[in-house]
């Protein structure tokens, strides 16, 4: 008997970045900007569809060995305001998590933009998803700051 499990959790991330909406939105839209600051190097292969039903796919190297494995879909886009998108991700063992994701967008009154990630996810079969994964898309927040300040 296979011992399965389901873990469910959500996290809000909210930043400030000195860019318009519009460069962070682009940062998002973007398939050679998303892959420079999201998946980076190691990404051996990646894409992104950016339309409502549009894909993204990314496999990369993935903690401990093996290949990670990122499925998405693109619900809902509102230009420079919010994108709404789903996923699947696969750390070599089969799907261990899903998740709804919305980014929003707001002026933050001196020419920069706040950024609010909420990410809800259902983590499967023992993947410690809400915490690693909270951690990992704060990762992935300081690396896109450090792309809209290049």
């Amino acid at each position: 008997m296979n011992n399965r499990s389901a873990v469910h959790g959500t996290f809000d991330l909210k930043r400030t970045y000195p860019s318009p909406r519009a460069d962070v939105f682009d940062a998002f839209a973007n398939p050679e900007k998303k892959r420079q600051w999201a998946h980076g190097a190691p990404a051996g292969a990646h894409s992104l569809d950016f339309r409502v039903g549009g894909r993204e796919s990314v496999e990369m190297p993935g903690p401990g060995g093996g290949t990670f494995k990122y499925e998405g879909i693109i619900h809902e886009i509102v230009q420079n305001e919010r994108i709404v998108y789903s996923y699947t991700f696969d750390m070599g063992g089969g799907i261990c998590g899903a998740t709804l994701t919305t980014v929003e967008l707001a002026d933050d009154g001196d020419g920069g933009t706040h950024l609010k990630f909420t990410e809800q996810g259902a983590y499967l079969d023992g993947f410690d998803g809400p915490k690693f994964w909270e951690r990992g898309t704060t990762s992935l927040l300081n690396r896109l700051a450090e792309h809209l300040a290049s």
